[in-house]
């Protein structure tokens, strides 16, 4: 599940130790942290404790940074912004438990669709940086385009990875469309489910030319931001098509997000959204 513990004032303020235990106790195995905010204490004061309380509950966190500045406009002094951002994380954990990954980039999107090779350039700086206190830990890149399977092949392994090295992509991270051919969704046609095969196709081939494993970063069961027109009986039956194509080809994912299953200031699930929830974390609903 993607959240947004660490992103926005809201979502630190509101964050308990419970949200960790009940998401775990849901079915939820991991956690995408997104954060924006620079790398100091007033962040740490917040992190710290996420990543502590996920690691003492099994719950796999991952932590995903915006990096806004370079992908606005990656000169060489945002490079260097965004590596002494990593530098200061990957010191601070560096001691911390494997389970815990550094996703290095939310989505590359802005200047660097037109750049592929500063993408490049940034993983080769960031990996080098983080290698210098964590050896072993996982890291993962993207491609741009907003993180498409389709531009996996454009990606240059860093010459650091040591094998720990994962390559994250995206599809349908605002959720679906009845309307957007690239994301369309109506009825759940073979046309359109062939959208979602022809994506997959592409990342497992990716993982074969190359050994590394990839994972979905983000994906969205409805048009939550663009509408939220498609009912919650669609909704599920979307999630579980995604969901077993993904986990048939062997792939992970993380769910775009928590806020719209749970609520932090309660810290109880919606219940409205449970059937979709259970289409995507439960084999059966209960």
């Amino acid at each position: 599940m993607d959240v947004d513990w660490s992103k926005t004032a809201k979502g630190k303020e509101a964050y308990r130790e419970q949200c960790v235990t009940d998401f775990k106790d849901m079915g939820v195995s991991h956690v995408r942290i997104r954060i924006k905010d620079p790398a100091d204490e007033a962040l740490f004061r917040y992190l710290d404790a996420q990543i502590d309380d996920c690691l003492a509950h099994q719950l796999i966190p991952v932590i995903a940074y915006q990096a806004d500045e370079f992908k606005n406009s990656p000169t060489q002094e945002n490079i260097d912004q965004a590596a002494a951002w990593w530098g200061a994380v990957a010191e601070r954990y560096r001691d911390k438990s494997p389970l815990l990954s550094f996703d290095l980039l939310i989505e590359a999107t802005d200047a660097l669709n037109k750049q592929p090779e500063k993408l490049n350039e940034i993983y080769e700086r960031l990996v080098t940086e983080i290698r210098r206190t964590n050896p072993e830990r996982i890291i993962m890149i993207s491609p741009r385009l907003r993180s498409d399977a389709a531009c996996l092949s454009e990606l240059k392994v860093p010459t650091g990875h040591n094998g720990y090295l994962m390559a994250e992509w995206h599809f349908y991270a605002a959720g679906p469309s009845r309307t957007n051919k690239r994301k369309l969704w109506t009825t759940g046609t073979e046309e359109e489910k062939d959208k979602i095969r022809e994506k997959i196709s592409l990342a497992l081939q990716w993982q074969k030319e190359t050994g590394i494993p990839t994972w979905v970063g983000a994906w969205m069961p409805g048009n939550y931001n663009d509408g939220n027109d498609y009912t919650i009986a669609e909704q599920a039956a979307f999630a579980k098509f995604m969901t077993d194509s993904l986990t048939g080809a062997g792939i992970p994912f993380a769910v775009n997000s928590d806020t719209k299953f749970y609520d932090r200031e309660t810290n109880e699930w919606i219940e409205e959204m449970l059937p979709v929830f259970y289409a995507i974390y439960r084999e059966e609903s209960p």
